[in-house]
């Protein structure tokens, strides 16, 4: 598993952030939100529990805060929650607002024009290499697993023989990917509809905020 992490800073604290587009939301821990200074603009109606592989607190939402990615100062907003390996990880919803790329064959971050470097795997956190390698995975999208805790998401594998020794399909025999289970009610998924959401997008919001309707119609709005 290839982890893309880059340098980041808010409010003068210098850390490694987890660049992840298959995550949802932009997720901060409370250790890294404390050090940042930033816990006091925890918006506390936003606290809840995330559900997936085991459970996790969320503390708030953090609306907008500065953040430094290379000589690029970014406003963003976070979400608090408890059980993540990293400090800050970096989702779709931050990445769609500053229209940001990643370019895997430059193996950069570019925003806005800028160009950051994704740090080297002797530079990543050795504990969330660790964490991310023993975490539970989920299946994901075109045969890809997810992190049930971090969000990371693994390509998938070479296909494996079946019984009876003939390959299984593999990329040039696309295999359509079961809809993902959900236990949310249909009358949650119906009010994000109301606001122009697919179904998908609906229940990938709800997932990304442990079946939150408010937050998950403010992902909604932010898309």
């Amino acid at each position: 598993m290839h982890l893309l992490y880059i340098d980041v800073e808010v409010n003068g604290y210098k850390f490694k952030a987890l660049v992840d587009s298959g995550a949802q939301a932009t997720i901060m821990s409370p250790a890294c939100a404390e050090a940042c200074g930033i816990m006091r603009l925890v918006d506390k109606r936003f606290a809840g529990v995330a559900r997936g592989v085991g459970t996790a607190n969320i503390i708030g939402r953090v609306h907008s805060a500065q953040i430094k990615i290379g000589a690029l100062f970014l406003p963003c907003s976070f979400t608090v929650m408890e059980g993540k390996q990293v400090e800050l990880l970096l989702g779709l919803d931050m990445l769609k607002r500053h229209q940001a790329s990643i370019d895997l064959a430059k193996d950069k971050l570019i925003i806005q024009g800028v160009e950051i470097s994704f740090l080297g795997e002797a530079d990543i956190p050795k504990e969330s290499q660790e964490a991310q390698e023993s975490e539970p995975r989920v299946p994901g999208p075109a045969g890809t697993t997810i992190g049930a805790r971090s969000g990371a998401v693994t390509a998938p594998s070479e296909p494996a023989p079946s019984a009876s020794g003939a390959p299984r399909p593999g990329p040039s025999q696309p295999v359509a990917a079961p809809p993902p289970a959900h236990n949310f009610p249909r009358e949650h998924i119906d009010q994000l509809k109301a606001l122009g959401a697919s179904e998908e997008k609906a229940i990938q919001a709800l997932e990304a905020t442990g079946g939150n309707v408010e937050y998950a119609a403010s992902l909604i709005f932010n898309d």
